[in-house]
């Protein structure tokens, strides 16, 4: 069980966690639930942040009727601490695990909204509970350091800054800060239910703690994976800056990039490589790496994860995008208030005109209606996977293929920045 703390160190350790967070003037997303971490997050934000400067999003994933009542007094708390509250609704296509699904989701709606927005920092109100938590099912996996590191405390996720203010926090105590404040919160029956991994690693920490692994010594063991997985990004930071060459969306690997034999990181940077172009916050199995990498460099072209390696100059290989993995987004210019814009396949995003009912996809073959798409000076394999304007049938606009039509694209943010970073 958590140490009980004074409830006035909640707004203090609160205060110095957002310290290090960015300027205090900045605009802020907050993803608030209804559930106690949320709506302290949101309430303790409101303390700190000026609130014309947070903007709250609640996501409706349409599982459990409670949650309407949950985000319906998230928002009446919004708008009594004057915070702009938005609510996006979540549909699961019934295909694969649905907690899965739902998490991606949830941040797909935050991501998109936060960037329409034009805001770079989101905060959560993950916990020291939810840290916990994580690193128990991880160890469960099998998982290694990358994995073990659980959550940071500051990350980036999809060019997003994401800040978790509330993990040096315990759940029992922004509970009785909530109480003593007189805040309401709701409680998701899910969290009870031993379905789930996180509600059973939850109900097994109180036995580990009779075996010494209690909470002070399993978050002493989340700060050194931390420490030892920041040494390893910046080694493979290092590594990529000489062996790999950023061209719009693709990457171009020199050859020692593509010796996986045994050192750390062109590993790391070969399996983050995937991972950027290919859109995916996961990285392919080492295996598969290993069989793609032995196939191009003997000079074939071979798909995976939703990319495409070739070889090119110099024994080195081109990394780029399978248009055929990509889908398609619509914008409708009823969606007032927002930037001219759409965010595309997770790296790209579209200024221009917005008309009604545009799509936004990769150009495919309608590369053949761009005279000089030649003039990229890119294989055409990758013009195809970037992003184009489409009106119904009609081809409207191609920035990177030369038909741009007062539209351009640019990726939000470039590999070596973002890939080792600290990642999500």
């Amino acid at each position: 069980m958590p140490v009980n703390r004074p409830l006035d160190s909640v707004e203090a350790r609160f205060q110095t966690a957002i310290a290090a967070s960015g300027k205090s003037d900045q605009a802020i997303g907050l993803a608030v639930s209804g559930g106690g971490d949320s709506i302290a997050l949101m309430q303790l934000a409101a303390r700190f942040r000026p609130a014309g400067k947070l903007f709250a999003i609640s996501i409706d994933h349409g599982l459990r009727p409670e949650a309407k009542d949950e985000i319906a007094l998230v928002a009446v708390q919004a708008m009594t601490l004057g915070i702009d509250h938005a609510v996006v609704n979540w549909t699961w296509a019934g295909k694969g695990n649905l907690q899965a699904a739902a998490r991606e989701g949830r941040w797909a709606a935050v991501r998109d909204w936060a960037l329409m927005h034009d805001l770079r920092t989101v905060w959560f109100g993950h916990t020291e509970d939810d840290q916990v938590e994580t690193l128990l099912m991880r160890l469960a996996r099998g998982s290694g350091i990358d994995g073990l590191t659980a959550m940071y405390p500051m990350t980036q996720r999809d060019g997003l800054q994401v800040f978790r203010p509330l993990l040096g926090l315990s759940r029992a105590d922004l509970r009785a800060w909530l109480t003593q404040q007189k805040i309401t919160w709701a409680e998701d029956p899910s969290n009870e239910d031993p379905r789930f991994d996180r509600v059973r690693a939850r109900q097994m920490f109180a036995q580990l703690e009779t075996l010494g692994m209690t909470r002070k010594r399993l978050l002493q063991t989340v700060d050194h994976m931390q420490a030892a997985h920041l040494s390893l990004q910046e080694a493979a930071l290092g590594f990529a800056k000489l062996h790999v060459r950023q061209d719009a969306g693709d990457l171009i690997l020199a050859p020692a990039a593509l010796d996986l034999g045994k050192a750390d990181a062109p590993r790391r940077v070969m399996a983050a490589a995937f991972a950027w172009v290919g859109s995916r916050n996961y990285r392919p199995r080492f295996e598969q790496l290993l069989e793609t990498v032995a196939q191009a460099r003997k000079g074939a072209t071979i798909t995976l994860g939703g990319c495409i390696m070739t070889p090119c100059e110099a024994g080195a290989v081109r990394l780029m995008r399978e248009a055929a993995a990509t889908t398609s987004a619509v914008r409708l210019q009823s969606d007032a208030g927002r930037p001219l814009g759409v965010f595309w396949d997770k790296r790209w995003f579209l200024e221009g005109p917005v008309h009604d009912d545009l799509t936004f996809k990769a150009l495919g073959s309608g590369v053949k209606e761009c005279p000089d798409w030649r003039d990229a000076g890119v294989p055409r394999a990758s013009l195809m996977a970037s992003p184009s304007v489409w009106q119904g049938g009609r081809l409207i606009a191609a920035p990177l293929a030369g038909l741009s039509n007062e539209w351009s694209a640019r990726i939000v943010a470039d590999f070596h920045t973002s890939a080792f970073a600290i990642e999500d």
